[in-house]
């Protein structure tokens, strides 16, 4: 049974290319390297507890910009975590993703996704009103029917030029 949900927003991405989709966007070369430096998710999964690193699920949007974030997230957490790909947070679909997380059964559930949808989630499960940068983590002690929570802790997310 889930007990902790930890919402990430992707790190920040290229501009849009002519003829290219917002699909396809990719992290900028120094987000890669900020989200994988000491300064980055290291620096934000060391407030996470041994059992809940040890016994998380990573979901991810599955355009190319948080794809590549959940795959830093993995490396940070030590390169076990397979990240699954979930259309609602690509699509931005909260009912559906709140959800998915009432129904799964893991101990800690990791998400890398986009805002507006992650602010707004952030405050359906707990009341507070964030705004993550890119990068930004928030971690949720969820009740245990899964729909509502307390915010445990929020790091924003690092500095990228």
């Amino acid at each position: 049974m889930i007990k902790k949900l930890i919402l990430i927003r992707h790190g920040k991405a290229k501009s849009v290319e002519p003829g290219q989709s917002d699909f396809d966007r990719e992290l900028t070369d120094k987000a890669r390297q900020v989200l994988a430096s000491v300064d980055g998710f290291m620096r934000s999964f060391y407030l996470l507890d041994a059992h809940s690193a040890s016994h998380a699920t990573l979901w991810t949007s599955p355009a190319v910009r948080a794809r590549q974030t959940a795959t830093e997230v993995s490396v940070a957490l030590g390169g076990e975590l397979e990240p699954v790909a979930v259309d609602s947070l690509w699509e931005q679909d909260e009912d559906t993703f709140m959800d998915q997380v009432a129904a799964t059964d893991t101990d800690c559930l990791i998400a890398v996704g986009h805002i507006p949808a992650l602010n707004s989630l952030i405050e359906r499960y707990t009341g507070v009103e964030l705004s993550l940068k890119p990068g930004g983590m928030a971690t949720i002690d969820l009740d245990d029917e899964r729909r509502s929570g307390t915010l445990e802790w929020f790091v924003q997310g690092p500095v990228v030029d």
